[in-house]
């Protein structure tokens, strides 16, 4: 049977979709779970490849449930449930509201933040590593698109073990396949290569099925280049070019501060498996002394353990909260408080909620506990500013972005806050500019984006401020349509 959902149908009374996204052969539905009472994104394949191959279900529900069967790991995420619907295999993950890696690649966020770079780098390693002693054996679709990122910059690697299934029910095809941003759904393929042939290592080209977790690091070591330098260590624009490229081409040189970090990525890229590290954990230890020198700090730590920490309460906390979903929000940044009072992430994102429920002098309480934990917060900092601005204090919410891009200055929600700021003191020449500066970071944010056509729209440039929102449409803003009837009626054109 046709499943043919749209936005705000629920999936047999329970899953109400808020969001839908295809690629090649997937289809991801972003829902909510009335019984749980938390947001998930369920996994399927399109109607028509199950269509012609049902075949796959079985793989499908085999491969899911070894990713179910990793328990819980911070930089891994969490495959909730398998089941048919419909007689479709799903697989419900947990949520992670913050996009992608690919959105952060070629952005001064990782090519001007070296650090960041490798606190990414072994965070990967971390899941990588779990994911490997608990039974999965390779990944084999490793890149930016397959590494979500949380709200509070934590890396979870996803989609275990799917690029095979899906290759399994795919066609022959010569060039790479669109995929879905953050779901890694749509695969490239010919003869038995599974994967991306953008980091696909050498053997992968011949025989992916039986490619084991040096060809992962191979992909982790391509992933890496594009981190370090915002592009591909191997250019090309058919199927065959990247083969060619893979199996005879050096990498370029890399400029960076560590010579030590060119050292890893040429090993990890190797074309021979044997020059390459063995396993993610040697990996790790490498980046865990660059990071040392590099910053004079230990290097991050993986958390581990099978129940919900105060962190990851408050990371549900926040996906719930970017579903509209503030209540739940709420108690699960009280359930993060119970475990640890003094969690300033969890203080500031229970704000968050706060407000979004209107209760705006106790979210800036909120705020103000967590800048007392810790005065280097820029997300309380920052939101503590939304807080005043919508409280009418707005020349005090202007200081407090600014505290937010003193301690970090591509940080991209501040720079769009402030924007919205000085746009309500009238200063909109000021504000468009603190929008580009957003956009520049994060030219997907949709927010910042629309804060750019209202300032356009202040200064009564009309046409480029009707491209503004015709692109926050895109983005699915939900105001988007309001600026735009707005542009046209300025325009004169109905």
């Amino acid at each position: 049977m046709a499943t043919n959902w749209q936005i705000g149908d629920k999936i047999q009374n329970r899953w109400e979709i808020h969001k839908i996204l295809r690629g090649g052969m997937g289809i991801v539905y972003i829902v909510y779970d009335h019984e749980w009472r938390e947001a998930l994104a369920a996994k399927t394949f399109q109607d028509e490849v199950f269509a012609k191959n049902p075949e796959t279900a079985d793989r499908f529900t085999q491969e899911a449930l070894s990713w179910v069967n990793l328990d819980v790991h911070q930089n891994v995420a969490q495959a909730r449930l398998v089941g048919a619907i419909e007689g479709k295999p799903f697989l419900f993950l947990e949520y992670v509201s913050g996009g992608d890696l690919g959105g952060w690649i070629g952005t001064p966020r990782l090519t001007e933040d070296l650090p960041q770079v490798l606190r990414f780098a072994i965070q990967f390693c971390d899941g990588m590593t779990h994911a490997l002693s608990r039974g999965i054996k390779a990944h084999r679709d490793i890149k930016p698109q397959n590494c979500l990122i949380t709200e509070d910059n934590t890396l979870k690697v996803t989609d275990f073990g799917l690029a095979k299934v899906f290759d399994d029910a795919s066609e022959t095809s010569a060039k790479p396949t669109p995929n879905v941003q953050g779901l890694g759904i749509g695969l490239s393929r010919t003869g038995t290569a599974a994967g991306t042939c953008t980091h696909m290592a050498p053997e992968q080209f011949n025989d992916a099925k039986h490619v084991d977790v040096r060809a992962d690091i191979y992909s982790f070591g391509v992933m890496l280049f594009q981190m370090i330098t915002g592009q591909l260590p191997f250019i090309g624009r058919t199927w065959q070019e990247f083969e060619h490229l893979h199996k005879t081409q050096l990498p370029p040189k890399l400029t960076t501060r560590s010579p030590e970090l060119e050292t890893i990525v040429h090993t990890c890229i190797a074309k021979e498996p044997a020059r390459r590290f063995a396993n993610f954990s040697h990996v790790r230890e490498q980046l865990a002394e660059i990071y040392e020198k590099l910053t004079g700090e230990a290097a991050p730590k993986p958390v581990k353990g099978a129940e919900l920490n105060a962190v990851q309460l408050s990371n549900k906390g926040a996906n719930l909260g970017n579903l509209g979903r503030a209540q739940e929000a709420l108690t699960y940044s009280d359930r993060a408080l119970e475990i640890n009072p003094l969690l300033d992430q969890a203080w500031s994102q229970k704000g968050v909620s706060l407000g979004a429920l209107g209760r705006h002098e106790e979210a800036l309480t909120c705020f103000d506990r967590a800048l007392k934990l810790n005065v280097m917060s820029t997300h309380a900092w920052s939101n503590k500013g939304v807080a005043l601005q919508v409280l009418g204090r707005i020349k005090e919410a202007v200081m407090c972005q600014d505290h937010a891009l003193e301690l970090r200055p591509r940080y991209p929600e501040a720079w769009c806050n402030k924007g919205a700021a000085l746009g309500a003191l009238g200063r909109h020449e000021e504000a468009l500019v603190c929008c580009d500066r957003a956009l520049k970071l994060n030219l997907r944010y949709a927010d910042a984006r629309f804060n750019k056509g209202v300032a356009l729209v202040n200064l009564r440039r009309y046409n480029e401020a009707l491209l503004c929102f015709e692109e926050t449409q895109r983005l699915g803003h939900p105001q988007a349509a309001q600026g735009i009837a707005l542009c046209r009626q300025a325009l004169g054109k109905g």
